[in-house]
This record gives structure tokens, sequence and C-alpha cells, in this order.
């Protein structure tokens, strides 16, 4: 039997129930908790759960990568066999105990012989490789994209040089700041989560440009109409792990081009002049250049739309995850 363990009780897994057959799964659903900061719980008590329904030798697939790593540890150490699949590993790198312990638990996961591990970007595993010191062969596994990102309802009232930028993880806000300050003749929206948005306001004292709305929490409808107003995406990213996907594919669906950093993650997406590191300057260079220039914007649209649209559907990963867990066929 296959557990999928979901980190919230909100998803949608029909296409991968099709591909592996009804009979051979159940889905296991963790608390959502209100609260951001109950996400620990969250984690916790959904990995309790499916080693608790799972039996011997059953595949546990483990939507977010820590639930994956902290159920193996419990098999491990009460003695219980179960096979992992653990689906995008992410990677904290900044200095202290409590990363020190991340970082220990999903190298010795990693390594076992029942835990296989996916990443969405071959540059991202092999630094992830570097990071750990360690040799592992992880499954390429793009993010699915789905239909349902194109959303040509919110096309109305679509105004030029508008820049977008938004979403919930590994976004680099201060950053993003620096770039609107710096390009005050463009317009800019940013959406954050709200347990973001409070501590930035408050440390900016409202000092804010005058050419950039900042507002928090949306509805999916309002960031979406927000997102298709605009001309360009930019994602500024915090971290070096996949941040900032489901973004990247509703700018995509809706044919709006990203510029993002120069993540390992994001290179097995975009070209290299869609990458930016840490100065604002060049952010601010390609904003305008690619502000200024239709018909190159829409070439990248295009470029990308086709690759989402054949190399990351439903079905390829459906195929993929069925793969990992039945490596010699369906049982």
């Amino acid at each position: 039997m296959i557990y999928f363990l979901f980190h919230h009780d909100r998803w949608d897994n029909k296409y991968l129930i099709q591909e592996l057959g009804e009979e051979n799964v159940r889905s296991i659903y963790s608390h959502d908790y209100k609260h951001w900061y109950m996400r620990h719980w969250r984690h916790f008590w959904g990995s309790v759960k499916v080693i608790w329904r799972s039996k011997k030798n059953d595949t546990i697939v483990g939507w977010h990568y820590l639930q994956a790593v902290l159920a193996w540890w419990m098999c491990r150490l009460t003695f219980r066999k179960r096979r992992f699949v653990c689906l995008n590993v992410l990677l904290k790198v900044e200095k202290s105990p409590k990363n020190w312990l991340h970082r220990y638990i999903c190298k010795k996961a990693l390594q076992a012989d029942n835990f296989k591990a996916t990443v969405t970007s071959v540059p991202y595993g092999k630094w992830l490789n570097s990071q750990l010191g360690i040799d592992v062969e992880y499954t390429l596994l793009h993010d699915v994209y789905h239909d349902y990102y194109y959303t040509p309802q919110f096309e109305e009232g679509k105004s030029r040089n508008i820049v977008f930028s938004g979403g919930s993880s590994g976004r680099d806000w201060e950053l993003m700041l620096d770039i609107v300050k710096a390009t005050p003749e463009v317009k800019f929206y940013m959406i954050m989560p709200g347990h973001q948005y409070r501590p930035f306001m408050k440390k900016h004292n409202g000092d804010i440009p005058q050419n950039v709305i900042i507002d928090h929490d949306l509805p999916i409808k309002h960031f979406m109409h927000r997102l298709c107003q605009s001309t360009l995406v930019v994602l500024p990213l915090s971290i070096n792990a996949p941040a900032g996907l489901t973004v990247m594919y509703q700018a995509a669906a809706n044919r709006r081009m990203v510029i993002t950093s120069d993540a390992e993650a994001m290179k097995e997406y975009f070209m290299p002049y869609q990458l930016c590191g840490k100065d604002p300057a060049q952010w601010c260079d390609k904003i305008r250049y690619y502000l200024a220039h239709e018909e190159e914007r829409n070439k990248e649209n295009d470029r990308f739309h086709d690759f989402i649209t054949t190399q990351c559907t439903e079905q390829n990963y459906a195929k993929t995850v069925a793969k990992l867990c039945f490596p010699d066929g369906k049982e």
C-alpha cells in the first residue's frame, strides 16, 4: 500500500491516484493549523499519523520533505520497516544549532537505502550533495503545472509597466524594496503573507516609496488579478532551495515573463539572462530592458510556456512518482 502524506488538509491528488490505482493509495492529511508558527506540530503529528496507519513494507510518500524525514527517523527508532519517497528536498544553510540538527537528520535519511528523494532541478541536486558532503542520486521531478493556473478572466484592466512580486516562502522582500526604490519610474505590486507583512512594515515605519502597492494575504482571485495586470513578474529569493515555483507557473500560464534570483533551483527553468544576483542595479537594468522590449518578452513567454505545458504536466509528474513507488512495475 502507498500512503501519501500531505502537509495540510487541502490537496488535489486525483491525477496521482489515477496513475497509481485507487486500490493502491491511501491519503493522509495533516491538520492545517491556522497559525503559521504551528507548522512544526502539523509536520510532527502528520508523520505520527501515517506511521500509525501504515504497515510493514508499505511505502510512505511525503509531500513535504520534513515530514518524510521525521517519519523515517520515527521508524528507525521504533524498528518499523517502511519505504519512503520524499518529494522535493529543501535545505537550510544558515548556521545555527537548529539548522545543524536539520541538516543532520536530512543527511542520514537521504543516505538510507529505503529513502528515495526527488529534486526539481538537476543543479540543485548537485548543490545539495556538495552542501551535505554526500553522493546521492536524486530523481528529477519538476513541480507540477495545472491548467487552472491560466486565468484569462483577470486580463481586464491590464496596464503597461507594472511589475508584480508575490508569494509566501523564500522571498527576499528587503531586496525587492531596494529594487522598487531604485526604479522610481516603474509601478510595483508586492503581495506577501501577513506574518511577514507586519514586521516588514514596522521595520520600515511607513517609509515606503509611492511607486509600490504592498498588500498581504490576498485571496487567490485578487492575487491573480494583480499578477495578470502586470507586465513582468519579479521573484528575488532569499534561499537557494526551490521557492516561487507556483508563482512562476502562474506567470508562465498567463504569458508573463519572470525575472528571478540565480538560485540553483531556478537554473532548471530559466535562461541566464533572466537570473540576477543580490545587486539591485542588475535587477533594475533587466526590468527596464524587458519592459521596453515586448518582442523579447513574448519570445521568452512562448519558450517557458511550451516547457511547462509539455515537461511539467500532471501526467508526467504522476508517472515519475509511480516509478518511485513501483520500481519493479505495479504490483
